[in-house]
């Protein structure tokens, strides 16, 4: 029973080392862009596709930066589709006398099905995804439709940063999210995409004819549209690594915001198409697993085990972190994956298995 036990310490231990080093490897090898393009193919057109539900606190912030946008000669139409809101952020939208499109979910609900109307209202030949409490930077466009010069791009993920992060807690979550980001960055240029994020992305109108978005699910409509890019072709996607497309989106304010929203992403893991990627996800589900049973066996050889893993998840951590530092442009973050081991191991332990039987709250709904 100990060698087993031990030989299962030790076989974990190598493949988050590995896992963590593979992902740094792989963040290294996605280009830089370091400047906006100057060169696009010509009659290219763009809709940009923005549900919201009770965010007229986030909207003015928004349309902002929307009107701050380099756009230059493209074709640009913006789409706000109002998932059933009940504050002003309606009114808000109609009173700004700005050329946007408001569309209005009648009897369906949900995100999936706001982003599934705006398909329909829109012409673009490129979808343009972002969430309305978003801050879009000002060469935004330019840098995400440069990749689909390429006919094979079908798919283009960007990267996210939480705004306004003050306390330590907002700080620890902050860098919690934005190694998904890099996480997310690196299984693309591996051709073995796994997450992107809703708040930045953009994708050919061919991708929608071909999407499955699992309406049974009440989150993943930018995981499941990278899925399907992905099965109308694997080189069909590229990750937009340029500090300028960094889209600033809000944190969790709270504890339970933050829980219910985790909840809310994980409960999608039954459905990654790739058997590879869910068995990666157990893996590091078993490895904080291991460290939390083992420090709770309350023996010798438990907090041995324990320690040693827990050693190897910071050294591992720290490594990949030093590799996307600079670009999301973290500050003090050796501290915060030092400090916030405990909170990790214990949330990446505790929440993948209950995402799967609980509900959860979001947006002022019971998801079930």
């Amino acid at each position: 029973m100990m060698i087993g036990y031990l030989l299962l310490i030790f076989i974990l231990a190598i493949f988050y080392l590995l896992l963590l080093r593979q992902y740094g490897t792989l963040w290294d090898k996605i280009q830089d862009i370091e400047k906006i393009p100057l060169s696009r193919k010509p009659n290219t057109s763009v809709s940009i596709l923005i549900p919201f539900r009770n965010e007229s606190h986030a909207l003015p912030r928004l349309i902002q930066s929307l009107n701050q946008l380099d756009i230059n000669d493209i074709s640009v139409e913006v789409i706000f589709i109002n998932d059933h809101s009940s504050d002003s952020s309606c009114d808000l939208l109609s009173s700004c006398e700005l050329p946007y499109s408001i569309y209005h979910l009648n009897e369906k609900q949900g995100k999936k099905s706001a982003i599934e109307l705006g398909w329909k209202k829109s012409k673009g030949d490129v979808f343009f995804q972002t969430d309305a409490d978003c801050v879009l930077p000002q060469g935004w466009l330019q840098l995400m439709l440069d990749p689909f010069n390429d006919p094979a791009i079908n798919f283009v993920s960007g990267p996210v940063v939480f705004l306004e992060t003050k306390n330590f807690w907002q700080k620890l979550v902050a860098l919690d999210f934005m190694s998904l980001i890099a996480i997310g960055a690196a299984h693309i240029s591996w051709s073995k995409p796994l997450m992107c994020n809703g708040a930045n992305m953009a994708y050919r109108r061919s991708v929608v004819a071909n999407a499955d978005l699992y309406y049974n699910k009440a989150s993943g409509d930018d995981v499941f549209l990278l899925q399907s890019a992905f099965r109308l072709h694997e080189n069909s996607i590229q990750f937009c690594k340029n500090k300028q497309a960094l889209v600033e989106t809000e944190g969790p304010k709270s504890l339970t915001f933050f829980w219910n929203q985790r909840l809310r992403w994980a409960s999608k893991n039954s459905d990654y198409d790739s058997r590879f990627n869910s068995f990666l996800m157990i893996g590091i589900w078993l490895f904080n697993f291991v460290i939390l049973g083992s420090l709770l066996s309350f023996s010798k050889w438990g907090a041995l085990a324990a320690f040693f893993l827990w050693l190897i998840k910071t050294i591992s951590e720290l490594n990949f972190y030093s590799k996307y530092e600079h670009f999301m442009g973290v500050k003090n973050g050796y501290w915060l994956i030092l400090l916030g081991q405990p909170f990790h191991v214990l949330y990446m332990t505790i929440l993948p298995p209950l995402s799967q039987i609980v509900s959860y709250k979001w947006k002022a709904r019971v998801i079930k």
